[in-house]
């Protein structure tokens, strides 16, 4: 998980008129297009964008499931849990470190987390 910063933007048209983006994007993403945007003051918005796959399939469950497990990570967004639902058993998982990431597998084929730790996959409360 991370927070992407969007803003609405000041753009030139090719024929040399500037006008507003109707909607906001990421710095990185505008730039490419248009090396001259300027953000528009107080258009800021944060986007949290799930970017594990873990965080994919918890975001899928349309329904309450019993969730046996449940992926501990560190976290750096403020006001969030750095805890993930798993719908494994604690033993379908393992948790290696791989240089500075860490790699949570699933049966160890699929998977689940890959990123800052130290992490860890408990049973759920």
């Amino acid at each position: 998980m991370r927070v992407e910063i969007c803003y609405r933007w000041r753009i030139q048209s090719p024929a040399g008129r500037w006008f507003t983006t109707r909607h906001s994007a990421s710095e990185e993403a505008i730039r490419k297009e248009h090396p001259e945007a300027m953000p528009v003051e107080g258009s800021r918005t944060e986007r949290i964008i799930l970017d594990q796959p873990a965080e994919l399939v918890c975001a899928g469950f349309h329904s309450p499931h019993a969730t046996p497990s449940v992926l501990i990570w560190p976290c750096s967004i403020p006001g969030r849990e750095g805890r993930i639902p798993l719908g494994g058993q604690v033993s379908d998982y393992t948790v290696t470190q791989d240089g500075e990431n860490w790699v949570v597998m699933l049966h160890g084929t699929t998977l689940m987390y890959r990123g800052a730790g130290p992490v860890r996959v408990e049973a759920a409360p």
